[in-house]
């Protein structure tokens, strides 16, 4: 893998966290391509990256912003040209500097790389979308098979979101159990991917979050 190969897709709106996460980012990732992907309604002065700017989806109750992330997701990756791509919140930083190499080792650019944090092998279809790393190509094919949501009913954002990509676009009906790790290589929230999140920190929250 060629440095310049990877790219950063930093997608949300913005917070007090979003710049420092940037450059970190791109103090650890010198050579890569970064995107933020964010709404016309935010304040991007201070982000120093390239950035996209949308119109904003309509939010419907309880939502969790289903929309918002498909949207946010998909355009910002239409505007990437990086072999190699992570995609990530606004709010979070992704510590570990061989984050890459830790996907490549896996030997797994079929499948998309997830935390362990919010993904459950006894809750159907249940992975975590808080970071995803993969190809560009698969990334966009899992993004663009979620369907728009139309607010008839209070989903789950993760299920929503694997349901659309597992039964709609691959159409595999086989047990989530088996199909977890058939699409997904799921690696340690803290000691893989080594994530601090503004409202997850300090540590002993996702001890407790893992408990219950």
């Amino acid at each position: 893998m060629t440095q310049n190969s990877i790219g950063i897709l930093v997608q949300g709106a913005i917070t007090d966290w979003t710049e420092k996460a940037i450059r970190k980012y791109q103090e650890n990732f010198p050579n890569a391509e970064i995107l933020c992907s964010t709404w016309k309604s935010q304040n991007i002065e201070n982000i120093p990256c390239k950035v996209l700017q949308l119109d904003e989806p309509k939010k419907f109750p309880q939502d969790a912003h289903i929309n918002h992330v498909r949207i946010g997701a998909l355009e910002g990756l239409k505007k990437m040209n990086a072999d190699l791509i992570m995609k990530c919140r606004t709010d979070q930083i992704i510590e570990n500097k061989h984050i890459f190499e830790l996907f490549e080792k896996s030997n797994s650019r079929t499948k998309i790389m997830i935390p362990n944090f919010g993904t459950f092998d006894n809750i159907d279809y249940c992975a975590s979308d808080i970071c995803q790393i993969s190809t560009r190509e698969k990334l966009l094919e899992y993004w663009d098979s979620i369907e728009y949501f139309d607010g008839t009913y209070i989903p789950h954002p993760e299920i929503y979101f694997t349901i659309n990509y597992i039964l709609h676009a691959k159409k595999d009906l086989s047990p989530w159990k088996e199909v977890v790790g058939k699409y997904f290589y799921v690696k340690d929230y803290v000691e893989d991917f080594q994530i601090k999140w503004e409202k997850m920190t300090p540590e002993w929250n996702i001890k407790i979050f893992f408990d219950n």
